[in-house]
């Protein structure tokens, strides 16, 4: 590609309330990279995958780094998304945001006034999140260390795979 490197697509998954929509606002920010939640597209907007997909294809003809997050749930919308991004030219990079299950709950609690809601969120998301595959090679952070932390673990990992 002329000398120049491919620019990244950062494709951030997790449980929900693990942090990955802090995590991926504050990484967007820090690098000026447009930021796109798949998920609240979809909930705020009603923007069906099939749209959400064409969107990412044209934001992906910035050619500049993207922070995708939301809607990554299982291994075939990752690789949905990671099929369109490569057909772009971007090395995608999957960052899963790992919380525990008491912390997300104590998160849930604060977010739902009722606990029936928080449950039924819960058990619901928890029903179509799918880990990882060894073939997908995240990197994994904390959402619950700092952005700092977060960041330059995300960085050391996407430098450490530029070596291999």
């Amino acid at each position: 590609m002329n000398g120049k490197s491919k620019p990244y697509a950062i494709l951030v998954f997790g449980a929900p309330m693990s942090g990955k929509t802090v995590f991926a606002e504050q990484f967007s920010t820090r690098f000026n990279a447009p930021f796109l939640n798949l998920a609240a597209l979809h909930e705020q907007h009603h923007i069906s995958r099939k749209v959400a997909l064409a969107l990412i294809e044209q934001i992906a003809k910035c050619k500049s780094t993207i922070v995708i997050e939301g809607a990554l749930d299982n291994e075939r919308q990752r690789n949905e998304v990671r099929a369109i991004v490569e057909k772009a030219g971007y090395q995608p990079v999957l960052v899963w945001v790992q919380t525990d299950l008491n912390e997300i709950k104590h998160r849930m609690r604060r977010k739902y006034k009722k606990v029936t809601d928080a449950k039924a969120m819960l058990e619901a998301a928890l029903k179509t999140i799918e880990a990882p595959s060894d073939d997908e090679k995240p990197l994994v952070i904390s959402g619950k260390h700092t952005f700092q932390t977060q960041c330059k673990n995300v960085l050391m990992g996407i430098s450490d795979k530029k070596d291999v």
